[in-house]
């Protein structure tokens, strides 16, 4: 084996091609390889001997995809297992976010720990195979971790050097060509992790372990802990590394980065063995109610087990989450809203620089126009789905939409058919599905209503169709003034005042709308002569994760979006996706209907206000009623846009772990910060 590294990284060039013969397990391709291959061959080193070795750009490319990948997969496990903590008391909140990134850690520490016990116990421990995939694998944990604990790299600088070292040594051997085989030896360090990570995930899940089964994981850690990243790994790399005529991979340009960060992380694991060594407590090191594993009690966060649903629970959840025919609609969705103006440019640069796509791209831009300028007919009501096959899709997609959300509508009076309604819904949300959702619900009772939309979505081809095959009517005045006068069937109109401004406003740990300025839904109704049914849509703060206009960048979205009067939340939901959202339970509350008697031309502002005064208070009333029925929302507050909401919880993944870096005084308050 040494013969043959040798041969590769010294042989002369016309020598390579048997070279590269001799050793096929070292200068075979691996599937990585030949894919980015495929998508641009300035991804991989083209140098002799550099088959599996990636350059500046391809590891950048890796790294950004294997760190989107742990995303998707953190999306994927809070979806699943942790979607009743998202909504309720901020300590829970804040459970969940440490509980997350714990199971994140035990996933990628039992993976590694799993490849190289498999190549130790095989006998192929220097073996390439699968190396560069668990690197990708490696990578995109420590990237995902550096960026989504930015704040604890000052706070904890111990850890940052570990997780920052850890990071360089990845990117070293992912450039460096034929160091694949002394990948399993590296990933080994991450056998002590897997124990401290069992530990961890039992303390969070609040289960209680006996102090023997407690007291043998935490023995298992400190023995593999000293035995292989205090005494092997720095042993046997030291013999490495002091042969080179026998592994001249290993002193390659390329790899110096990954011998540096090797050294810098056993000077880490020596500081840490000495900090634990002068302020060594059994009784508080080996007991399962020490302040060193655990928060004290009085300062503990929720028990995983009180906010997360048991397996049946979670099993049901994902096949009816996960439906490849929901997740098929919401992507047409997503990508009628986005792939139509995305598709002008590229349309465009086709028209421009690539002659052979010339007509394909005229004609998509020909086709894009017709349905741009398509006449709508707002002019009249919309009816149901004309045709039986229409009629056939409108009703499934319907059925499906309600599932998906479990949606429960609650009506404090019915609704009558010989009276004109408008119906304000609140929160408006990323977007407001209550009101879509209650739009059926009525359907089933004989009403076809109406649905105000954004006029920007009637000017998006594709996607202006599909809105008024939903019964949707653009938020001009004239077409609200319009719908407003249809009789039965179509005398329902929905109407969402809060508008984009309301977006922004979405916090997970609490409710507010904005209303108290917004007047002008009100003098519509007057002038129509309609009725006014206030209806809380609750659960829509819930559907997706938004950055809210307490940040900056959330403050400077939120004001191009009420300049431009288009929404640009920063926002995500199922697999990270923007206009996929959660399956999770929403409810319309339907108060009361506001009795409009009479038409006025022009109504006087104090009637206005009044009405208007009966809304808000009419609002707050169903909210604080029927809040229960939509888990988690039991201790939620409603705000409007002028009070003052109390400021987000801070981060607790400095707090809520098990192990410090830096060990006080043993008579003092210890702290507890991240390893």
């Amino acid at each position: 084996m040494r013969e043959r590294r040798r041969r590769t990284l010294t042989s002369p060039d016309d020598d390579v091609d048997k070279a590269q013969k001799s050793n096929s397990s070292f200068e075979e391709e691996t599937a990585i390889t030949k894919v980015l291959k495929s998508v641009d061959p300035s991804l991989l080193d083209d140098s002799p001997g550099g088959v599996n070795a990636l350059t500046r750009k391809g590891t950048i490319l890796m790294t950004m995809c294997s760190c989107l990948g742990f995303h998707a997969l953190r999306l994927i496990l809070r979806d699943a297992f942790f979607r009743s903590a998202s909504s309720t008391r901020p300590n829970t909140l804040l459970k969940r976010k440490v509980a997350e990134h714990y199971l994140l850690s035990a996933i990628h520490a039992f993976g590694c720990s799993y490849f190289s016990l498999r190549k130790f116990l095989s006998g192929r421990w220097n073996s390439p195979v699968g190396s560069e995939a668990m690197l990708c694998f490696s990578l995109g944990y420590t990237s995902y971790t550096l960026c989504a604990l930015k704040t604890q790299l000052l706070s904890d600088p111990l850890w940052a050097l570990n997780e920052l070292g850890n990071f360089v040594k990845i990117w070293s051997c992912l450039r460096a060509q034929g160091v694949g085989w002394v990948v399993p030896m590296l990933f080994s360090a991450e056998v002590p992790t897997a124990f401290l990570d069992t530990l961890r995930m039992l303390a969070e899940f609040g289960i209680q372990p006996s102090h023997i089964v407690w007291r043998m994981f935490l023995g298992a850690f400190t023995l593999s802990f000293v035995s292989v990243k205090a005494i092997a790994l720095p042993a046997i790399l030291g013999y490495f590394v002091l042969r080179p005529q026998d592994y001249p991979e290993l002193h390659q340009p390329a790899f110096l980065p990954a011998k540096l960060a090797i050294l810098a992380r056993a000077f880490l694991n020596y500081l840490w063995l000495s900090i634990v060594a002068r302020h060594w407590v059994p009784t508080r090191h080996f007991h399962p109610e020490g302040e060193y594993l655990i928060s004290r009690r009085e300062e503990r966060l929720p028990r995983l087990r009180e906010i997360t649903p048991n397996m049946g629970q979670v099993i049901q959840h994902i096949r009816k989450a996960y439906n490849p025919m929901s997740l098929l609609f919401f992507s047409v969705l997503q990508g009628c809203y986005f792939v139509g103006p995305a598709a002008i440019p590229a349309i465009l640069y086709a028209l421009a620089r690539r002659p052979k796509y010339r007509m394909a791209a005229g004609s998509v831009l020909a086709m894009l126009g017709i349905m741009a300028v398509w006449p709508m007919h707002m002019e009249r009501p919309y009816r149901t789905a004309s045709t039986p096959m229409a009629a056939l899709l409108q009703k499934w997609l319907r059925e499906r939409l309600l599932r998906y959300f479990s949606f429960k509508a609650i009506f404090e009076e019915p609704l009558q058919k010989d009276r004109r309604y408008m119906l304000a819904v609140m929160p408006h949300g990323v977007i407001p599905f209550a009101s879509t959702c209650l739009s059926i619900a009525l359907e089933k009772e004989g009403f076809v209503p109406n649905s105000i939309g954004a006029d920007i979505l009637f000017q998006i081809p594709l996607l202006r169709q599909l809105c008024r095959f939903g019964g949707l009517v653009p938020a001009t005045p004239q077409s609200i003034k319009r719908a407003l006068t249809w009789p039965y069937p179509n005398n329902v109109t929905f109407i969402v005042p809060g508008g984009i401004a309301e977006i922004f406003l979405m916090r997970p740990d609490l409710e507010q709308v904005f209303i108290k300025s917004r007047k002008g839904f009100v003098r519509l109704a007057l002038q129509s002569g309609v009725d006014i049914v206030p209806v809380y849509g609750l659960g829509h703060t819930q559907l997706f994760t938004m950055l809210d206009k307490s940040s900056a960048l959330g403050g400077f979205l939120m004001r191009m979006s009420r300049r431009f009067k288009v929404s640009l939340p920063l926002s995500y939901g199922r697999l990270g996706m923007p206009l996929v959202p959660y399956s999770k339970p929403i409810a319309a509350l339907v108060g009361k209907p506001i009795r409009i008697e009479k038409a006025y031309s022009n109504p006087p502002e104090e009637l206005v206000n009044d009405i208007h005064a009966q809304f808000i208070a009419e609002l707050q009333r169903i909210f604080e009623k029927h809040k229960g029925i939509v888990p988690g929302y039991e201790h939620k507050q409603l705000y409007l846009e002028d009070e003052a909401v109390p400021p987000l919880q801070k981060d607790a993944m400095a707090t809520d772990v098990l192990f410090p870096s830096s060990m006080p005084d043993p008579k003092g308050q210890v702290p507890r910060s991240r390893l």
